[in-house]
């Protein structure tokens, strides 16, 4: 285990800390810009905050919705990052191990997907099917 008693304070740098903003935001800006399962999830969030809306969840529903959405959205950024990694590192040939962290990067962004997906059914699903008038077991309110 390292001894951080000995790593020197670092002065807050308010400029410093600006710029890691910017950049931040610009990896947010870039992943939407390139990544076309991230405008997927973006344009997915939107539709459901207005289903949200229109059927009236609670506000624990759409607390759930928010972070699952939140995390399919981060996880499907790592997944973007370890790719670009991968390929830098590989200069464009097939390593077996890069192969590995990539699928597994986009197996996070899937199992994410599959809880958020799920959530979305247990939210919506009653109330949809009591608004086509078909009886539920659970009562949407």
């Amino acid at each position: 285990m390292p001894n951080f008693k000995m790593v020197a304070a670092v002065k807050y740098d308010r400029k410093k800390h600006n710029i890691s903003f910017r950049n931040a935001f610009n990896g947010v800006v870039l992943a939407y810009k390139t990544q076309p399962n991230f405008r997927f999830h973006t344009l997915f969030f939107v539709l459901i905050t207005i289903a949200s809306y229109l059927y009236r969840i609670n506000m624990n529903e759409y607390l759930a919705i928010i972070i699952l959405s939140g995390l399919v959205m981060s996880m499907e950024m790592v997944n973007t990052a370890f790719e670009a990694i991968g390929d830098e590192v590989s200069g464009g040939e097939y390593r077996k191990l890069i192969g590995v962290a990539k699928d597994v990067a986009a197996g996070a962004v899937l199992v994410a997907a599959f809880f958020a997906i799920t959530v979305g059914v247990i939210v919506f699903l009653p109330r949809i099917l009591v608004l086509v008038g078909i009886p539920f077991f659970i009562t949407a309110n």
